[in-house]
């Protein structure tokens, strides 16, 4: 995506660093990127980091918010098994700034009974104060707190958070100087899968991403 002039550049085949340097080398002006938003996976921030060499990368800020949810739905489905209908489920997952009064009550009434589950929300809960903060510094204390404090529970979701905060804590502070967010590039994926549903797939993938560009531009 080039956020600037918000328009595709390409679609791309593939996650592996040969995969992305064959697809995309022959883009020109790669050093003069000076930020790039990038899901939390390994092979991208590898990729990233040799081929826009002077790029800031920055950690998608929705990506990092939804770390825990896997670990919410897992321990919620052992409580209540899988009913998506219930309304426990999508008020775990929501922000309890969005919540009214009421429904923060019950919910943090039924947490109680299952402490687990309400210490992992409740770490879910701080990572969305985390992004209220306004200012680097401030968010780089309290991205140390956090981890910090992260490092007592004997819950492994939080500690697997943990270790992965800490391996992308440069990416993730780097959203507070930048607030580049992957927000326009999820867009356009939706209309990508859109356009893939109403042909009803594609047996070529050039001529997907030929199709992606055009609608495009």
């Amino acid at each position: 995506m080039d956020y600037k002039n918000k328009r595709v550049f390409d679609l791309v085949r593939g996650r592996s660093t040969k995969d992305l340097y064959a697809s995309l080398s022959h883009i020109p002006g790669r050093e003069n990127v000076t930020g790039v938003v990038l899901d939390l996976a390994d092979p991208f921030k590898k990729f990233v980091s040799e081929f826009f060499p002077n790029a800031t990368l920055v950690a998608d800020k929705f990506h990092v918010l939804r770390l825990l949810n896997p670990a919410i739905n897992r321990r919620r489905t052992q409580i209540t098994g899988d009913r998506r209908t219930l309304p426990v489920r999508r008020l775990l997952l929501r922000s309890g700034k969005r919540l009214e009064y009421f429904q923060r009550r019950a919910l943090l009434q039924w947490l109680d009974q299952h402490p687990e589950l309400k210490e992992i929300y409740l770490w879910k809960e701080r990572m969305h104060g985390f992004y209220r903060i306004r200012g680097y510094n401030r968010a780089a204390r309290a991205l140390t707190a956090m981890t910090d404090a992260m490092a007592t529970s004997n819950i492994k979701e939080i500690k697997t958070l943990r270790r992965t905060l800490m391996r992308w804590r440069n990416p993730i502070l780097n959203y507070f100087k930048r607030r580049l967010t992957n927000g326009r590039t999820e867009g356009y994926k939706n209309l990508a899968k859109l356009i893939q549903k109403r042909a009803f797939g594609y047996k070529s993938f050039e001529n997907y991403r030929l199709r992606l560009l055009n609608a495009c531009a």
